[in-house]
């Protein structure tokens, strides 16, 4: 059997299940084949070894039967993957799943802490089997957990037991009066067993698109947080998952993600969310010069400085003539702070929430630790809070700052205000530099201490967004509106090189093409899909590219495309 991820979003994924030279498509379920329960035409099959047929998954007989499980087969399922007594240790299996499942359904802390063990481990590149969950509402969360292959025995047993199975939970079947769906099953104009089967096989083969879908386009976190409502088993899993294992989810989630909807309490836990408030605090450092803290709201259009409330912000402090010596900081759920040089890096731009007046006690919490690190990490000269709904729980555990809006940053009288406190309270003086600062500042964040190297002789020329980091003739790498990220050129890779930064180190051969991880040596550790990374051979930089896989997987992998490469030398 063989098992190659096509696509990524961070634990989940979409890949290419071959069995005796069949090929299925995974998130996939593999529907029981027996006397009683036939499986749905041209579909993924488990059968018992003595009926199976090429392409088939293929379970061994119980050693309680007495016929010793001896023979080897493509695709087969230990029989002990349930925990079985009377599996037969001896015979292998082409997957990796959880024992005793039905333990997990009843731990969530146990069922967190085996989808770490997989994921986090040797087993990360095997599909992993699901048995006895795989219900259609929570099939997008199982496969965000990631499970890649579910077989039908829960829609059998919901079947057996009346359950009309719909992404919402459970119906009684006999009670539902108008089936609210339009399945071959629910329009027959018949009801029994056979319909409620099919159509309970209808809704986990939907869903499972929908998440297919999902993952293509970065969103199936989005997916995952509506459908959780559906049962509370879900919620504590994934409030579980989030607090205890966010650094195996971290590890995978892509630095360059797809706008988002932050709509849930869930949303202040996404990996990338808390990832952005942990890079602050691990490798922010503000631009040199900024030494007056500007606190803003964020606003409805992003990046922030197109919308009209940021030009207005942007023409008071211009008009105090004290802009090259503020530093402009956001106050925002879910992600805090952010600066404004940082505001083109996602999630940043990217981001969507809904917009109440109303702060709850968790995003409070949040915005009031943020910005007591910010102004005790920082050390600004003066710090001028400039804010509407988060104006209270912020000004809260400020000292010694000025309060220019009284709550309604945008009015005339408040703008006024700002503009004046800069005047009298800030001396006027040149400020050399605040545009090499800046990116600077974004660097860092993006590539960690390294990053500050690209920015040591250099000088950042064009006009926002589109901006070059050039030393003396040489371009070191540049930012663009639409990826927000600094895209590295050769010379700047060789900059992250001296650094071992962000570096994949290959064996003695110039890549033609992208990169696939067969030519692999090994990964620097922080490299995530999506980073600007470097191909280096013991130091020669041989090319530079975006990371289609996290180092974990490049380590581990034997195939797939690992970089995708941008430059070649």
């Amino acid at each position: 059997m063989r098992f190659e991820v096509v696509e990524r979003d961070g634990l989940a994924r979409t890949g290419l299940l071959e069995i005796d030279g069949s090929e299925f498509e995974t998130p996939i379920v593999a529907f029981l084949d027996t006397e009683k329960y036939r499986a749905p035409s041209k579909s993924l099959r488990v059968r018992s070894f003595d009926r199976a047929s090429k392409g088939d998954l293929k379970i061994h007989s119980s050693l309680f039967t007495g016929e010793p499980p001896a023979r080897t087969a493509d695709g087969q399922i230990k029989i002990g993957h349930r925990g079985s007594p009377y599996a037969g240790d001896s015979v292998p299996s082409d997957f990796a799943f959880p024992e005793a499942s039905s333990e997990l359904m009843l731990d969530s802390g146990k069922f967190v802490d085996y989808v770490a063990s997989v994921k986090g481990g040797p087993d990360l590149l095997r599909p992993v089997y699901c048995t006895t969950m795989g219900l259609p509402h929570r099939l997008a969360f199982l496969v965000y957990s990631g499970f890649d292959v579910f077989d039908s025995i829960p829609l059998i047993m919901a079947s057996e037991n009346d359950s009309y199975l719909m992404t919402s939970g459970r119906l009684v079947y006999d009670k539902v009066k108008e089936l609210p769906c339009s399945c071959p099953a629910c329009t027959s104009g018949r009801r029994g067993r056979p319909e409620l089967l099919e159509h309970n096989y209808t809704m986990a083969q939907n869903e499972l698109k929908l998440v297919k879908h999902a993952i293509s386009e970065g969103k199936l976190r989005e997916l995952v947080e509506s459908r959780i409502r559906a049962d509370p088993w879900l919620v504590q899993n994934l409030r579980l998952l989030d607090f205890r294992h966010y650094p195996l989810q971290e590890m995978h989630a892509p630095v360059r993600g797809a706008p988002f909807h932050a709509g849930s309490k869930e949303s202040l836990q996404r990996p990338d969310v808390v990832r952005w408030r942990k890079r602050l605090e691990e490798r922010y450092v503000r631009p040199a010069g900024a030494s007056v803290l500007l606190l803003i709201p964020c606003s409805a259009k992003k990046p922030y400085s197109t919308s009209q409330s940021h030009k207005r912000f942007r023409d008071a402090l211009l008009s105090s003539g004290r802009a090259d010596m503020v530093h402009e900081v956001i106050v925002t759920s879910p992600l805090g702070l952010v600066p404004r040089e940082l505001e083109l890096l996602y999630p940043a731009q990217d981001y969507d929430i809904p917009v109440t007046g109303h702060w709850d006690r968790d995003e409070k919490n949040m915005a009031e630790e943020m910005v007591s690190w910010l102004v005790s990490s920082q050390k600004y000269d003066f710090v001028i809070s400039h804010l509407g709904d988060e104006r209270d729980p912020v000004n809260s555990i400020l000292k010694d700052f000025v309060d220019t809006s009284k709550g309604n940053p945008g009015s005339r009288e408040s703008l006024r205000n700002l503009e004046d406190t800069l005047r009298e309270h800030i001396p006027d003086r040149v400020v050399a530099g605040r545009d090499i600062g800046d990116m600077s500042s974004i660097c860092r964040f993006q590539f960690g201490e390294a990053g500050e190297d690209l920015c040591m002789r250099s000088q950042v020329l064009g006009r926002w967004p589109n901006l070059r980091i050039v030393d003396g003739k040489t371009q070191l790498g540049m930012q663009t509106g639409n990826r927000g990220m600094i895209s590295l050129t050769l010379e700047g890779a060789e900059v992250l090189a001296k650094r071992i930064a962000y570096c994949v180190e290959i064996d003695d051969f110039k890549p033609k093409g992208n990169l696939f991880a067969v030519g692999i040596e090994r990964a620097s550790p922080e490299i995530r899909v999506g980073d600007d990374v470097v191909i280096a051979c013991k130091g020669d930089v041989r090319a530079v590219g975006v990371a289609r896989m996290c180092a974990a997987e490049m380590n581990l992998a034997e195939r797939g495309e690992a970089v995708h490469i941008r430059h070649v030398r």
